[in-house]
């Protein structure tokens, strides 16, 4: 199903940048993510944590802030967001709980969720509200395309989806050139990661279906068979190089089919200096996050959104260097959104990445640095030193 998805996805948007092209409007060397289809601005209220915000997104979107204050909720958000457009709703809401644990401080505080999302040129927006039986069902669902926006006649159209009081999107498949369709691609390929999982009984160091192989997996699961699908690209070589950087020992991965199984790959990689081979539990967990955070990060295709939560956990202070500079990297090519707790991390970064994240009067209150913050400080503290010397927001 989620290779369906992709090929739609693409197909769509290259069709749609096809046409954008011909009316003089873009081209394909400005497709970046500086333009078509970016995650501009962010609306939401009532969901969790957060009680009301309003938030601009760039490229790079690096959140800090003390534990506790919403930073995980703000990501969770993406994640409801996908079971949302995959008309999953009700079963990821039932799974969670119910509607209870959604409603930031529950019914008696909190009538619905209301969400606002802007994507150039469209927009999409939501209000789902509570049922006596604990379910979250729609009130509104719309889209919006601004036809002004891409210089295209029409003015403002809005495309009306889920009717109320239904229980699933509206949202049709990432498969048409219309409005609805294009959103409904970019929230499908919103991509949450999270390599903490290292221990022995890890979906990392099992085998994986060589043919999941389209995403790299949340967790990492397919990461071998992933590998073993882009292993003919440059993409690859960088990765392995970049492995190398951080274990010299490293040579290479053994990307073989299983024997007796044709349909199966491990993760097996090659010592320096030896004809043997190893296999994902010969890997220290640090190693481990990091060659899964190095195939995200230079992959040949990224998703619409990279979201990480804390990606620098368990990573030598070398290694949070070298992520930092993919970060960057892949920046330019998709959107990420990233919390830390990391100090070494943040320093690496500008003023105009951070979004500071703070409890105020209860509530996840998101903010961006302005240059007047911390423009007397540039010359002598990166922003993870002023972070720590609590010279900026974001601390306890």
């Amino acid at each position: 199903m989620e290779n369906k998805i992709y090929s739609r996805v693409n197909r769509s948007r290259s069709l749609l940048l096809n046409l954008y092209s011909n009316r003089g409007v873009w081209s394909k060397q400005e497709d970046n993510m500086g333009d078509f289809g970016k995650l501009n601005k962010i609306k939401l209220s009532g969901f969790k944590s957060i009680r009301e915000m309003e938030l601009d997104l760039t490229s790079l979107n690096i959140l800090i802030g003390p534990n506790g204050v919403g930073k995980s909720n703000f990501i969770h958000f993406f994640r409801f967001m996908n079971q949302l457009r995959s008309k999953e709703l009700q079963i990821y809401v039932s799974q969670k709980g119910t509607a209870e644990r959604f409603l930031h401080f529950g019914e008696k505080e909190t009538k619905s969720i209301q969400a606002h999302l802007q994507f150039d040129p469209n927009e999409y927006k939501v209000e789902l509200v509570p049922t006596q039986e604990g379910k979250l069902i729609f009130k509104s669902e719309e889209v919006i395309f601004n036809a002004d926006k891409i210089r295209y006649q029409g003015g403002i159209k809005r495309f009306s989806l889920a009717n109320a009081g239904q229980e699933e999107s509206g949202l049709p498949p990432p498969s048409t050139l219309t409005a609805a369709s294009h959103v409904s691609g970019y929230i499908a390929d919103w991509k949450i990661y999270h390599f903490h999982d290292t221990s022995d009984t890890s979906a990392l160091k099992k085998v994986s279906n060589i043919n999941d192989n389209v995403r790299l997996s949340p967790q990492g699961e397919n990461l071998a068979a992933f590998l073993f699908s882009i292993q003919r690209t440059t993409e690859y070589q960088k990765i392995v190089e970049t492995i190398q950087r951080v274990a010299p020992f490293f040579q290479d991965f053994i990307l073989i089919p299983d024997k007796n199984n044709i349909d199966q790959i491990r993760l097996r990689w090659k010592h320096k200096g030896s004809d043997s081979y190893f296999d994902a539990n010969s890997l220290s967990d640090g190693t481990l996050r990091f060659i899964c955070l190095t195939t995200l990060l230079l992959q040949p295709y990224h998703p619409t959104v990279i979201l990480l939560d804390e990606p620098e956990l368990g990573l030598h202070p070398y290694a949070i260097h070298l992520l930092a500079a993919m970060i960057k990297s892949a920046s330019t090519k998709t959107q990420i959104i990233a919390s830390t707790q990391s100090v070494t991390l943040a320093n690496q970064f500008e003023w105009q990445n951070i979004v500071i994240v703070e409890q105020k009067d209860g509530a996840s209150h998101f903010s961006r640095l302005e240059e007047s913050d911390v423009k007397i400080w540039l010359d002598d503290y990166k922003m993870g030193e002023l972070w720590e010397k609590n010279l900026i927001r974001g601390t306890p």
